[in-house]
């Protein structure tokens, strides 16, 4: 099977994400070859494919605010997986509206995608292994971290509240083996979604056997279970009280880290998401 996958990886300077991860995992696919193109110009230079892939880059339902100029359709036959449906989700349906076959990271948006006539499955987000390595060492030497952006209010207050409590914070921005080894030599890998978003995050951090603490997010139950393979909390005040915990029940706190990690492995790496696109686009 020959296929082409697009994103922009050049309008905002950034290559990672869900385009970069599906490429790669495509790549290591017996009987698949797979081109990346930007979704821009003319592409029959490249020749025949059996099938188009359009993963959603995180910025793509920014269009307003970033200077993307991509194409006002998509090529036939396409698949779609849209991303983040809780940002751009206008941009995000138009893109639906177009594709053959559609996969939402967000379970939400199912729903939301059906209402508009859109026939979707929910596909969430993975862990990419070769990214994200569980490194291990001798000990943890942050309580918590953060890798991420400041991007709303409720991030702000939750950040705050948590720096406070535990001075000893690792907070930044980094990508692939730089984020991994901040939450290997972290206790607590601490998360809190924009909105109900799933975010890659979860999958990321249980990727290196690290204990997760993030926030109560509806989905998140349909996937793993909360004492067993991570920490959830509905309020700051409990995300500080089993924060606190955590921290000093050290053999709990392994434990629960090792069967997330168990779990994401078993289910929830881009080899699998890569799969359930294949035997789609086979039928």
């Amino acid at each position: 099977m020959r296929i082409a996958t697009y994103y922009d990886n050049l309008c905002s300077g950034r290559n990672d994400g869900n385009p970069l991860y599906t490429l790669f995992a495509l790549k290591n696919l017996p009987d698949v070859e797979v081109v990346h193109l930007l979704p821009r110009g003319e592409i029959s230079d490249f020749g025949k494919f059996d099938w188009h892939l359009w993963v959603d880059w995180g910025e793509d339902g920014l269009t307003e605010i970033l200077s993307y100029d991509v194409w006002p359709e998509l090529p036939s036959p396409c698949a779609y997986w849209a991303s983040d449906t809780h940002l751009g989700f206008d941009y995000r349906l138009m893109r639906a509206k177009q594709a053959a076959k559609v996969f939402c990271a967000q379970k939400r948006a199912v729903e939301e995608f059906g209402l508009a006539g859109v026939d979707a499955e929910w596909l969430p987000h993975a862990v990419e292994p070769q990214a994200y390595p569980a490194t291990q060492y001798a000990e943890r030497k942050y309580d918590l971290c953060f890798v991420g952006h400041i991007n709303s209010e409720n991030r702000i207050e939750a950040l705050e509240r948590m720096f406070r409590e535990f001075p000893n914070f690792w907070f930044g921005q980094r990508l692939f083996e730089g984020a991994a080894d901040i939450y290997c030599q972290s206790k607590i890998v601490f998360n809190i979604s924009m909105k109900d978003d799933l975010n890659m995050r979860v999958f990321e951090a249980l990727g290196t056997k690290s204990l997760l603490l993030t926030n109560d997010i509806p989905t998140l139950h349909d996937l793993f279970e909360d004492g067993k393979h991570l920490a959830t909390y509905k309020t700051m005040d409990e995300a500080v009280e089993k924060a606190r915990w955590y921290i000093d029940h050290e053999s709990e706190r392994e434990a629960v880290a090792a069967a997330g990690y168990a779990e994401v492995m078993a289910k929830h790496t881009f080899k699998h998401r890569v799969s359930r696109i294949m035997e789609a686009m086979s039928k």
